[in-house]
C-alpha cells in the first residue's frame, strides 16, 4: 500500500480523486487477502479431510482385521467345545455299556436329589 487511509499526502487533489484511488488501492489489498485467507482455510480444510479419511480408513481395517481375528478365534473355540463333547458322549456311552445298574442308580439318586431340593 502506498499510502494509508489516514496519512497525509501532498499528492491529493482538491477534488478527492487522490484518496478515492487509495481507498481502492485499500480495497482491492484486502480483497487479496481475504482471497489468499479463504484458499488458505480451503487448502488446510482438504488436507484435514485427507487426513481424516486416512484415520477412518485405517480404523476401518483395523477393526475389519480384529473382526476376522475373533471369528477364526470362536471358531476355534466351537471346533474345540466339539471334540470335547465328542469325547465326554464316547466316554459317557461306554461307562453306561460297562456299568448299567450303576449308572440307573446314579441317574435315580440324581433324580431323588433334584425332587428334594425342588420340593423345599
Amino acid at each position: 500500500m502506498a499510502t494509508g487511509l489516514f496519512s497525509s499526502s501532498s499528492s491529493r487533489k482538491r477534488n478527492g480523486e487522490a484518496a478515492d484511488a487509495s481507498i481502492e488501492d485499500q480495497l482491492h489489498d484486502i480483497r487479496e487477502d481475504i482471497a489468499q485467507l479463504v484458499s488458505l482455510i480451503a487448502d488446510r480444510g482438504m488436507a484435514a479431510s485427507r487426513d481424516t479419511k486416512a484415520k477412518a480408513r485405517s480404523t476401518r481395517e483395523q477393526a475389519e482385521s480384529d473382526l476376522q481375528d475373533l471369528l477364526a478365534s470362536g471358531e476355534q473355540m466351537i471346533s474345540d467345545l466339539r471334540s470335547r463333547y465328542a469325547g465326554t458322549e464316547r466316554e459317557v456311552r461306554r461307562a453306561v455299556r460297562e456299568h448299567p445298574v450303576a449308572t440307573l442308580g446314579v441317574a435315580a439318586a440324581i433324580g431323588l436329589i433334584a425332587a428334594a431340593l425342588l420340593r423345599r
